[in-house]
């Protein structure tokens, strides 16, 4: 009891700035620009199936349409398989932090998956674990579950995320019981929930951000 907790609050946001680099003026990408980027891979990658490889965490080379693509190609998909795993004791500064951890995979699975990222005392990442797979209510939901790989790694806090197939990241009600419902049995075993997020297909919602299922107080 009484483990000392960083919550989101207490981590400031940093640009990624790297020393000596210039980073040149941004715009956005323009949907004209995305069609022709998608022509030009369509030939040696097919892109929905590379979309259901990262979603559920398959070599996403399977996505390749041809033996032996343009070198180009090679190091795009060396590059999404770098960018999608985790580095080693990562830290979670924001709801951001998480969602950039789990939206590309998340967001395209075809049914429900409810998963609890672990966090120690300073909101470093130990373990990314699925609780649950299929339709989530809570009725079948059990709250212990939640807690039993929390509790073996001795961690200070967790996220739970859950998508929406449909794409849509809205909260639903029963969303917002079982949020209420794993804090409550939080703070009765000294573990602190730092959000809930819902991931949808390319969107994703911060429950505590809008909240919704945390106390205000």
């Amino acid at each position: 009891m009484g483990r000392k907790r960083e919550t989101y609050e207490q981590f400031e946001q940093r640009a990624f700035d790297l020393p000596g680099l210039t980073r040149p003026a941004q715009r956005p990408t323009t949907m004209a620009e995305m069609g022709a980027l998608h022509r030009a891979l369509e030939p040696f990658i097919d892109l929905a199936h590379l979309r259901r490889c990262a979603a559920e965490s398959v070599n996403v080379y399977q996505a390749l349409r041809v033996d032996t693509p343009p070198k180009e190609v090679r190091a795009l998909l060396h590059l999404i398989t770098a960018v999608l795993q985790p580095i080693d004791r990562e830290q979670i500064k924001s709801p951001r932090d998480i969602a950039g951890l789990l939206l590309v995979e998340m967001g395209h699975l075809d049914q429900e998956e409810l998963r609890t990222v672990l966090l120690d005392t300073k909101n470093r990442v130990q373990d990314i674990v699925t609780v649950y797979r299929g339709s989530l209510h809570t009725s079948v939901v059990r709250i212990g579950e939640m807690y039993k790989d929390a509790l073996k790694r001795n961690s200070a806090a967790i996220v739970l995320a859950h998508n929406h197939p449909s794409g849509d990241p809205t909260p639903s009600p029963e969303d917002v019981l079982m949020t209420r419902e794993v804090v409550r049995a939080g703070e009765l075993l000294d573990v602190a929930v730092l959000d809930h997020l819902v991931i949808g297909q390319g969107k994703w919602v911060s429950l505590r951000e809008r909240g919704l299922g945390f106390s205000s107080a």
